[in-house]
């Protein structure tokens, strides 16, 4: 999914959220660590502006490294 939400997350909504999206199977799911500073902020903030795929712009363009 491409949409950028920021909230709190617990057991109960991690598993709203599965259901939301229809994931069956865990062993799907892929798990990315990233370093988020001023200048990522910045772009993320610029994306969202500008963009409605603000997560792929980011994340797997250019405009962050992972970690």
């Amino acid at each position: 999914m491409d949409d950028l939400v920021v909230m709190p997350m617990s057991t109960i909504s991690s598993i709203t959220l599965l259901n939301k999206f229809s994931v069956k199977d865990v062993g799907d799911l892929e798990k990315s660590v990233v370093q988020v500073g001023m200048v990522e902020g910045l772009s993320i903030l610029k994306a969202s502006l500008h963009s409605k795929t603000v997560l792929t712009d980011i994340f797997l363009g250019s405009g962050m490294k992972k970690a």
